[in-house]
């Protein structure tokens, strides 16, 4: 006779634990500042992950890897990873290396090993992700398109733009078909375009219509939205490359007052917005602001990230040159 508390005899008490950890995670995790009652709940969802049956360690894995997304989005990057990783690890007790809640706990992984600054770590493991996502689910499944967009961060940043352009328009075309053009994952990957796109490119891409993205995102999701802060931002970089400096300038004052009333002046989008707003100071003639502003991210940078990490040796060289006289915008 089968037993119908399955093979650990406490399913029901399995399934109340992982509804219990699913009350405690935030349902759709959002970028803020340090929240340490996240991390409080690292250990409990791991042990909860090495006790349950097979019945229940898809879910408890889907859990848990939304924890790690959520501690991501706080910038508490080191947990993020270590929770995805050990998650994975533990649920493959039960589960496949290639079922769909273990890959996606991989990628989550991978995208906390990028804001470490492990680029040839976190492309590995992202790539190896993807291909296996495109190839059981499609590359328009929404678990292969975001492991895309991590990729794709990764390209950039290890200077391989035409790859992570070509990615990053897959990612929109996939989003766009599978969630529809008005999702946020949809207009948050349009948004990486205003970003990656050089100036010549920006203006024509989607017919022109890019450039006006921050509006369409404040009518489909509101002003105060992440994803509208994020095309905000993104749109001023545009605005920059243009030589539009004035307008630049003007965008990325007020979306870095917004970021640091909403998160505090260490969280890492914070200190990307105050950089781009130290570049348009610089450019219209206001140096000695530019230098002040860079020397504050540098220092939160290197306090945050480490001197060694990338991003913390981007900042420098940008205030050396600075300082120096050898910047032009």
């Amino acid at each position: 006779m089968t037993d119908p508390l399955g093979p650990t005899g406490h399913l029901p008490l399995d399934t109340t634990a992982v509804q219990l950890l699913d009350a405690a995670v935030p349902a759709i995790p959002d970028a803020g500042p340090h929240d340490p009652r996240l991390r409080l709940l690292v250990p409990h969802a791991l042990a909860l992950l090495g006790h349950v049956g097979e019945s229940s360690a898809a879910d408890a894995l889907a859990v848990t890897t939304r924890l790690a997304t959520a501690l991501h989005r706080t910038g508490d990057y080191v947990s993020a990873r270590e929770t995805a990783r050990n998650a994975a690890d533990l649920a493959q007790r039960h589960l496949d290396a290639d079922h769909r809640t273990v890959l996606a706990a991989r990628s989550r992984a991978g995208r906390a090993l990028f804001r470490l600054g492990r680029y040839a770590e976190a492309e590995a493991v992202l790539r190896t992700v993807r291909d296996t996502q495109e190839r059981l689910f499609g590359a328009d499944d929404p678990d292969t398109t975001d492991s895309g967009y991590g990729l794709q961060l990764v390209l950039a940043n290890l200077g391989r733009r035409e790859e992570a352009v070509a990615l990053l328009r897959d990612t929109v075309a996939g989003r766009r078909s599978a969630l529809g053009a008005g999702h946020p994952l949809t207009l948050r990957a349009r948004a990486g375009l205003l970003e990656m796109l050089p100036a010549a490119e920006v203006v024509t891409e989607e017919g022109g219509a890019l450039l006006s993205l921050p509006s369409e995102c404040e009518r489909v999701l509101g002003p105060d939205h992440t994803v509208t802060l994020g095309a905000r931002h993104n749109h001023a970089w545009a605005l920059y490359l243009l030589g539009r400096f004035d307008e630049a300038d003007r965008e990325i004052r007020q979306v870095a007052e917004t970021y640091e009333r909403r998160f505090g002046p260490e969280y890492p989008i914070v200190l990307a917005a105050r950089q781009l707003l130290s570049r348009t100071r610089a450019a219209l003639g206001h140096r000695e602001e530019g230098i002040a502003l860079m020397t504050d991210v540098v220092e939160r940078r290197d306090r945050g990230l480490g001197p060694e990490h990338p991003f913390t040796v981007a900042s420098r060289n940008l205030l050396d040159a600075y300082r120096s006289g050898r910047w032009r915008p």
